[in-house]
């Protein structure tokens, strides 16, 4: 097997003669070269293969048949790595008799495959040796997919970084160089990825992505844990821009969690990091939250407060302006959101934080290193002092104002992100319990930021006398709802302060 690490840049096809310009100037005319390239794509109708992690495909170049199976990317190790086996072949057929790629597919029923889809495509390529040591393979796609059963078709426009040799933080070196030039944003799907979901018709629109559980082995050292976390959050963030360029609010919400919980954990380890270099890392991450804030706000004024509105309020009528505005100014914080993710500086942002993630470059190389430690002695320090932050937000919490209680909202967030990043070195159990109250109460909590908000958003909106009634009215009904949650509220936080620090009680999973 050898294993492929590519770093993926869609293009506008008018920015490619700029970006072809800039790698020509990299590279000598002899290290340059020019192909079409003929992919078929198979799969069973069952779709057996990509269910299992694997792709196969046939490319034709030069007379000769290449057959070609990639597993799903490495997100345990590399993160731009993925398996790839290849063998020339006889045909256009597959050929399960093939002896790297041919056993991963060799079970399958030989006349249950069948053509899905296909690329054709122009590639320009560009060997780079950016240092010692250091060679990528660049290449410049141009083409289309097409739908075997359908002739669908999608156009191919992108760049592909390919590291021959060297350290995988040279290909976000040169992406970054590309960036001066384009507005090249980051492609998290592959070709294969994007065929398959181009032979589903394009029935679905695109999917929210929630955070899957991250596992996490006891052995392995901070800086190893630290870097697979952040990986998955930069994942998880990626994975939700269709959503949110879509226009839907899960997505928005989903890609601010994700913003959340990178920033949380990197605050949890804020005392085994250098202090510049945390910061620089959130700080890169910061502005993109505040971006999709005012989008997430709105849409959360919306659903919650607008949309648990008493009848007396909505029979009248008497909400219709106050609706009308809250949706215009939603439109135009979506239209502000869509440009950050779509801007330059968010691409830039992700391919310097995911460098940073990749090559640990938090390490200083002075004096011992803290996270050299295996995680399962360094996680319980780090839920200790999340704990900790949590009980001195909530002291004297009765006479606390909105603005503190919101303070205590955000520790129990850090908390509850650093709880669910690090669960997996626990039984599940016990923190599926320990996450659940705290989620309770940060909904509690969230209800009253909610109404907080909701008055800066009352004010902006405030174009009439009734407008500014009936969102007071609004209002007050929902403060009044949380007057007698109280008790309640109290009874959740007496709760969890007093519950026992499972982290210490049980051991991580060996």
């Amino acid at each position: 097997m050898a294993t492929e690490t590519e770093l993926k840049l869609s293009a506008r096809p008018e920015d490619l003669p700029a970006v072809e310009r800039v790698l020509e100037a990299m590279t000598q005319p002899a290290a340059r070269g020019g192909a079409h390239l003929a992919s078929t794509y198979y799969d069973t109708p069952e779709r057996s293969l990509i269910r299992h992690g694997i792709v196969l495909r046939v490319r034709e170049s030069a007379g000769g048949f290449v057959q070609t199976v990639k597993s799903a990317p490495n997100g345990a190790g590399n993160g731009l790595a993925r398996g790839e086996w290849e063998d020339a072949i006889g045909g256009p057929a597959p050929d399960p008799t093939a002896p790297q790629s041919g056993r991963l597919f060799a079970t399958m029923p030989a006349d249950g495959l069948a053509p899905l889809f296909r690329t054709e495509v122009d590639r320009r390529t560009f060997d780079l040796a950016p240092g010692p040591a250091t060679r990528i393979e660049a290449a410049i796609d141009t083409g289309a997919l097409v739908g075997a059963p359908s002739d669908r078709t999608e156009p191919i426009s992108e760049v592909e970084l390919e590291l021959k040799e060297g350290k995988p933080a040279a290909l976000y070196d040169v992406a970054l160089h590309l960036l001066e030039t384009a507005p090249l944003r980051l492609a998290l799907d592959s070709k294969a990825e994007r065929g398959y979901r181009l032979v589903e018709g394009g029935r679905h629109p695109p999917e929210v992505v929630r955070a899957p559980p991250i596992a996490l082995d006891p052995t392995l050292s901070g800086n190893e844990a630290l870097q697979r976390i952040g990986r998955a959050c930069l994942d998880h963030l990626m994975r939700n821009e269709p959503a949110a360029l879509a226009g839907e609010p899960d997505g928005i919400h989903q890609m601010r969690v994700a913003v959340r919980r990178l920033r949380a954990i990197l605050s949890a380890f804020g005392k085994f990091l250098p202090v510049e270099q945390r910061r620089w890392a959130s700080q890169q991450l910061r502005w993109l939250a505040d971006a999709l804030g005012d989008a997430r706000n709105l849409d959360a004024f919306r659903s919650t407060v607008l949309g648990a509105a008493p009848k007396k309020l909505a029979a009248a009528g008497r909400l219709a302006d106050l609706a009308q505005g809250v949706e215009q100014r939603r439109r135009l914080a979506y239209e502000r959101a869509t440009e950050a993710i779509q801007s330059r500086r968010y691409t830039g942002a992700l391919l310097r934080i995911l460098q940073w993630f990749d090559a640990m470059a938090w390490r200083s190389g002075d004096g011992p290193d803290p996270l050299a430690q295996p995680i399962a002695h360094i996680a319980p320090r780090v839920l200790d002092r999340r704990k900790r932050a949590v009980k001195k937000r909530s002291k004297r919490f009765a006479r606390q104002s909105p603005a503190q209680r919101h303070e205590l909202r955000i520790a129990l967030k850090k908390l509850r992100y650093a709880t669910e990043l690090l669960g997996g070195l626990y039984p599940p159990e016990t923190t599926a319990a320990f996450v659940g109250r705290l989620k309770r109460l940060q909904d509690d909590l969230g209800a009253a930021n909610d109404v907080r908000v909701g008055h800066d958003i009352v004010a902006d909106l405030t174009v009439s006398s009734a407008v500014d009634s009936v969102g007071g009215d609004l209002l007050a009904w929902h403060e009044a709802r949380l007057t007698k949650r109280e008790p309640e509220l109290r009874e959740h936080l007496r709760r969890l302060k007093s519950e026992q620090r499972f982290w210490r009680d049980r051991p991580a999973n060996e």
